[in-house]
């Protein structure tokens, strides 16, 4: 992506144009540089959680650490209220992956997270953070998930790196094109923190329980 963006909207191909630049207009201001993706049907070779979704919300570094410092909080909870929106959309959108007849990789009878929606964000170090979205937990519990990542991310560009986030994946790997994932917990509807290898690890125990 481009280095001085600050935000990325992804929809699905063919999603109504009137809607799109109604949600724009909700968050548009001077400086701001958003811009504006369509997601159609294609052919991934990957696990699940690496396939990008139909509705998605990239924050990107220089949204924080130039435009957001400019523009005050206000702005990004008029942010916040448009990635909820996005779950919406996501909550009432079934999105399903179809294994390819040859494929040895099958799909997981188990991973539930929504092939719908997605929150992504930049983190200092530009490593990519991917919020996933439990298809068996409620609106309000994605809803608060978004706010819980939220103040990680502030928390995390005021005080890097004696901050929380960097706490939480200091574990993970640290290859810079590795991308974290961050799910929900369904009993503590608190925020885990995964790389590929432990997000696999934890999906094969869930198709052998």
């Amino acid at each position: 992506m481009e280095n001085d963006l600050h935000l990325v909207f992804t929809y699905p191909e063919n999603f109504p144009k009137e809607i799109i630049d109604d949600d724009i207009a909700k968050i548009e201001s001077q400086n701001l540089e958003i811009h504006i993706e369509k997601q159609g049907i294609e052919t991934y070779a990957s696990f699940e959680w690496i396939v990008p979704t139909f509705f998605a919300t990239y924050l990107l570094k220089p949204y924080f650490e130039s435009f957001l410092q400019e523009a005050g909080k206000d702005h990004y909870q008029l942010l916040k209220n448009s990635c909820k929106k996005m779950l919406e959309r996501g909550k009432e959108t079934q999105v399903k992956l179809i294994s390819a007849s040859k494929s040895t990789k099958k799909l997981s009878k188990k991973y539930n997270q929504s092939l719908s929606v997605s929150i992504l964000a930049e983190t200092k170090t530009k490593r990519l953070i991917k919020l996933l979205f439990d298809n068996d937990l409620e609106l309000d519990d994605w809803e608060n998930a978004v706010e819980e990542l939220s103040n990680y991310l502030l928390d995390h560009y005021q005080n890097y790196p004696s901050d929380q986030l960097s706490d939480k994946i200091k574990d993970l790997s640290q290859k810079p094109h590795h991308t974290i994932y961050v799910k929900i917990n369904p009993k503590s509807k608190k925020l885990e923190f995964h790389d590929d290898s432990t997000l696999m690890m934890e999906t094969r125990n869930l198709e052998l329980s």
